[in-house]
Parts: structure tokens; sequence; C-alpha cells
């Protein structure tokens, strides 16, 4: 009787430490959210010209729920140093880990789209779920190469959000 108490009590107490850590991998994003990024915007290397590409954040693909979802505009910019990818200050997205910019070569729309896109380039990690970032692309990466833009959320290969490139 003794014996199946204490097992009873260490599995609970093992049950409870898994659901607790779970829960807050889930909750932290929420609970401790970084504040809102205000980067300035690049110096293009052509004033006349600011964007070489630029992309709005798709609110209609089948990807999107109430959890999983990113709203905004950007675009790539050439600069003297090379090419910056930039969210404009109307970026937002839901809360969660470990969220990443990427470039598709291809449409994406929701994780089967991503999974299959062999060529996609990983950026950067977002810096806050809110406001303007800016991302260096990699050298000698060509831009124009690169259908869309994507928010992936790399601790549960999830679909956040992604806007196609439109040249200007």
């Amino acid at each position: 009787m003794f014996r199946s108490k204490v097992a009873v009590f260490v599995l609970g107490g093992l049950l409870g430490v898994a659901a607790g850590a779970a829960g807050m991998l889930i909750a932290f994003p929420f609970l401790f959210s970084p504040p809102a990024a205000n980067d300035a915007a690049p110096k293009p290397v052509d004033a006349a010209v600011p964007a070489m590409i630029s992309f709005k954040l798709d609110e209609t693909t089948p990807g999107r729920d109430p959890v999983h979802w990113a709203n905004g505009s950007g675009a790539i910019i050439r600069t003297a140093q090379g090419a910056v990818l930039r969210l404009n200050g109307d970026f937002e997205a839901g809360p969660g880990p470990n969220f990443w910019v990427y470039l598709n070569t291809r449409a994406v729309g929701e994780e089967k789209d991503f999974n299959a896109d062999a060529g996609r380039v990983k950026i950067a990690p977002l810096k806050s779920f809110k406001g303007a970032q800016n991302f260096m692309l990699p050298e000698g990466l060509d831009p124009a190469k690169y259908h869309t833009v994507t928010i992936w959320c790399e601790s549960f290969g999830a679909y956040i959000g992604s806007g196609v490139l439109k040249k200007s």
C-alpha cells in the first residue's frame, strides 16, 4: 500500500513538472514579450529608388490561425553595406518561441509549402513581435532569386506568415 502511494506521488510529480515546463514554453512569449523594435530605416544606395523589392504579409493564407499570424509590410533595400531585409513599423506577429525570418524560392502559405522549399534561406531571428526591424542578408545572396519572405516558428515547425516579393 505504501509503495503504491509513493509511486502515485512520484508519477504525479513527474507529470506536474512536465506539464509546467510545457506550459511555460507556450506562456513565456506572452508573459515576457520583448519591447517593440524601432530600427531606423536603412539608407539606400540610390535615394531615388529606396526599395529594391517590397512585400506585404498576406492576411488570407490558409496557414494562418488565431495563434499563428503576422501582419505588416517590408522591403529589401540595397545599401552601401549590402542588402537589408526590413520589416516596417506596421509589422506585428502573435507571440511565440523562436520565430525566424526566411527567404523562400516559392510561394509559401502553410507548413507543407515551407517544408517543400529546399532552396529556402534562413536569415535571422525576429527581434520583437512588433515594430520596425532590419536584417542584413548574407553576402552574395541575390534577393531577385527569391519569391517570398516567411516568418517561421522553429520550435514547433509552424507557419506564422508570408509575403510575396514584388520588384519595384
